[in-house]
């Protein structure tokens, strides 16, 4: 029995029907940015800059590169819960980010100069979630 289930069949500004074939952005979560993502409560993902995150947004020819979506994990092994959401682009910060609190006492600051944040859409598939 699959545990996935679509959240959404819209083709409406480049959302995808189905997730295969798409280009698509892996980014792995922690529990708490994980909760209130999957439910679209936060639509930003916020990455502290450097060689890593920055080789998944640009090239070797320093253009951005260009995703569908964004498939977001929390943990690890073959049965770890998952959502994909349509990737909306992303910005390098210029100044420092307001502080953002969450429904689940998750608090985000310290995101500064240099740091990314990452615009996620609409959830359009979910999987392996714990009840």
């Amino acid at each position: 029995m699959s545990n996935t289930k679509k959240t959404s069949n819209e083709h409406d500004n480049g959302c995808v029907g189905s997730v295969s074939g798409s280009r698509t952005l892996h980014l792995s979560l922690k529990r708490e940015p994980f909760a209130v993502m999957v439910t679209s409560e936060k639509t930003e993902e916020f990455r502290v800059g450097g060689d890593w995150i920055r080789s998944r947004l640009f090239d070797k020819n320093d253009n951005e590169k260009d995703y569908d979506v964004i498939k977001f994990v929390n943990g690890y092994g073959s049965d770890k819960p998952y959502f994909i959401c349509k990737y909306a682009g992303f910005m390098e910060c210029y100044m420092d980010v307001t502080k953002r609190a969450y429904s689940n006492g998750l608090e985000i600051t310290g995101i500064g100069k240099g740091d990314y944040i990452i615009y996620c859409g609409s959830v359009i598939e979910t999987g392996n979630l714990r009840d």
